[in-house]
């Protein structure tokens, strides 16, 4: 029986609720997406087998013997090798020791694959804290879920990679949300890399690459946009780094799952330590997508030394950072780059310049930064000092420009800076600050060289109780500005283009939605449908009973049946609410891109209005403001306040005096009370 989608989300969600708490802190994803990969793994194994085994019976015409069969499977050709005694039936067979057993079998797949190595970073049998030499999860919660996970087959006899992967991205978004601000270590908003990508519009051939990728969302995504776009995903090739273990194993699920063959590296810093190199230099690729650790204070260090204490950190920073500052080892910035090296408290240009030495000739980036690589650094100054000269004038020192300031302003020369995009705040899980996306590009057509398209999208988004939400049309507006990049005449037909998809995108997430509410309201829909065939038969045998006594009992227990009903459709009431609720809030979404659509036409027909949003700026206007990219210089991003009538105004004026008045005779009279004179 093959799986909806929402089924499947509801039942691998279902195994999370079988763990949670089990584990430190939110290590359990890690558990729940490795063990779901595993159980995939094997039932696919077993599937390749079974349909290897009747292409050769159908070829030979005959019937194999079991014996026949098992020899077959060993010598089978097989997407990925499952060891004897490492497959789901071993585990499932084992009563005891599970976890040792589980840890086991995934680390022995692991190791008779290549592609594999790294993605079973869990151990099933790892001892409590306490010493009692028990293990931190308990037997019989590992037996839980494996009977959880033996419930569905996750071969493609049930599930087609496509849903599979789909449920994943669906499973990892889960988890984000429930771990709040750690969350921005593994997991960017999906409208962001949405964004990116479009904006990037990833092509045939294409090296992608993403130097801190968590779970792999830029990655997916790209392959997704050449899908869409009628190429396979396999057109271009990915690379990734990631510092964590346990989020670059999530990454490599997400890549085999997507069919990308991704290669990524994991373990080591992106800045100390590039996994990806060319005779001493970083290797070069044509797309770079990027979301990096916002302002690290520590970026200049090695993982393992940045558990060390001050003291040491203090003394470590004295022996790296030299006289001209950072010495980076593979020719990203410093002596002989062009590129001032970044500053020790703030790792943001770190990033990006490792991004920008990564790219080819004519390669572009899409990078998620804090708002503050737009401004932070001063240029160079001169300032008076307290001391005086011979003609008792005050002496002039020069403070010498901010490192960051020298090197946005070398980006900015160089003609690299294609756009910047502001974010609406609170986007990001665990990112409070203001986010910008940063559009770098090594070859930019000639009308555009000597301009920076720069757009104020804060203002549009969906508030969400714990975080705020880009919405399609909020996506579909950056989009406009950043392909029109000020041309008038572009406007009608990129509106046309992506609103035609987006309210396509819309219908599948409503379709999605509905769906997903009434998987998990399918229990209680069940149950009421039983219950309904057996109130009809009590019914029938109320009205078929001879005696008072027996119309009594059959009349006694309709009402149970009914009780228990009526708290079933309680359920299905609330159900019926959220389903409703989603078609609303879809509806809303797909009336909003038709307006946004109209305002996006009329902004460009009104070039003073346009400045409230978006605007190519020419390079001696910014370097006119000593190179800061701070966008409320540039855009008009000022917020009047609503207007109000006259009649309203004196109205709330009187209604103050009259409050004032009334609060003063209450403060006399509590004055008087407590003999206190009130004149």
């Amino acid at each position: 029986m093959k799986l909806t989608l929402q089924q499947l989300e509801a039942h691998l969600w279902g195994a999370a609720n079988i763990l949670r708490g089990k584990t430190a802190g939110q290590d359990y994803k890690n558990y729940i997406l490795s063990l779901m990969f595993y159980k995939r793994l094997c039932d696919q194994w077993e599937c390749e087998a079974d349909d290897a085994i009747a292409e050769q019976e159908r070829q030979q015409g005959r019937a194999f013997s079991e014996k026949e069969k098992a020899v077959f499977r060993k010598r089978g050709e097989h997407r990925f090798q499952i060891p004897d005694g490492s497959r789901w039936g071993d585990v499932k067979a084992a009563s005891t020791n599970l976890g040792e057993v589980l840890t086991k079998a995934m680390r022995a797949v692991a190791n008779a694959n290549d592609e594999l190595r790294g993605v079973f970073t869990v151990d099933w049998n790892q001892p409590a804290p306490d010493g009692s030499g028990k293990p931190l999860i308990p037997n019989e919660v590992v037996h839980a879920l494996v009977q959880h996970f033996d419930e569905h087959d996750l071969s493609n006899r049930s599930v087609p990679p496509d849903v599979l992967g789909r449920a994943y991205e669906y499973l990892i978004k889960q988890f984000a949300d429930d771990a709040g601000a750690k969350a921005g270590e593994f997991f960017t908003p999906p409208e962001v890399v949405d964004t990116l990508v479009r904006i990037l519009e990833p092509r045939p051939g294409d090296t992608v690459y993403d130097p801190t990728a968590g779970s792999g969302g830029m990655l997916v995504h790209a392959a997704d946009f050449l899908r869409e776009r009628g190429q396979h995903a396999t057109s271009a090739r990915y690379f990734a780094q990631e510092m964590n273990w346990g989020n670059a194993a999530i990454g490599k699920i997400n890549s085999v799952l997507h069919g990308l063959e991704a290669d990524i590296k994991a373990g080591a810093s992106t800045i100390t330590d590039p996994q990806f190199l060319e005779d001493g230099r970083v290797q070069r690729f044509s797309l770079v997508l990027a979301n990096f650790p916002f302002s690290d204070e520590f970026w200049w260090l090695k993982p393992e030394q940045q558990t060390d204490d001050k003291k040491k950190k203090d003394k470590l920073k004295k022996e790296i950072f030299g006289k001209e500052g950072f010495k980076d080892a593979f020719g990203r910035f410093g002596r002989g780059t062009g590129f001032q090296a970044p500053p020790a408290g703030y790792g943001d240009y770190a990033f990006i310049l490792h991004i920008l030495a990564s790219l080819t000739d004519d390669g572009r980036a899409g990078i998620v930064c804090p708002q503050g690589v737009l401004f932070r650094g001063q240029p160079e100054v001169e300032e008076e000092t307290d001391e005086l000269d011979g003609d008792g004038n005050p002496k002039v020192k020069r403070r010498k420009a901010d490192d960051e300031h020298l090197i946005r302003r070398a980006l900015l020369e160089s003609r690299l800076i294609d756009a910047v995009i502001s974010l609406p705040l609170n986007v990001f899980y665990g990112a409070g600050v203001p986010a910008c996306l940063l559009i770098l590009r090594k070859q930019r057509p000639a009308e555009r060289r000597d301009r920076v398209l720069l757009v104020y999208a804060a203002r549009h988004y969906r508030e969400l109780s714990a975080q705020n939400e880009l919405r399609p049309q909020d996506v579909m507006r950056m989009l406009v500005h950043y392909h029109a990049y000020g041309d008038a005449a572009k406007v009608r037909g990129l509106v046309d283009e992506h609103a035609g998809r987006i309210r396509r995108q819309i219908d599948a997430r409503e379709t999605e939605e509905t769906g997903r509410i009434e998987a998990e309201y399918q229990p209680q829909t069940d149950k009421i449908a039983v219950l309904d065939i057996e109130l009809a038969e009590a019914n029938r045998k109320k009205s078929a009973a001879s005696t008072k006594q027996e119309k009594a009992k059959v009349a006694t227990f309709i009402a149970q049946l009914e009780k228990q009903r009526e708290k079933l459709a309680v359920k299905l009431a609330e159900r019926d609410e959220r389903i409703a609720e989603a078609k609303r809030r879809a509806e809303d979404d797909r009336k909003d891109v038709a307006t946004v659509g109209e305002e996006l036409i009329a902004l460009y027909a009104a070039p003073d209005e346009l400045l409230k949003h978006a605007r190519a700026v020419g390079l001696d206007e910014i370097e006119e403001n000593e190179f800061n990219l701070n966008i409320p210089r540039y855009v008009d991003t000022f917020e009047p306040e609503p207007r109000m009538e006259v009649k309203d105004a004196l109205k709330a004026l009187r209604e103050a005096v009259s409050a004032a008045k009334a609060a003063e005779k209450t403060l006399r009279s509590m004055l008087r009370e407590i003999g206190y004179a009130a004149d």
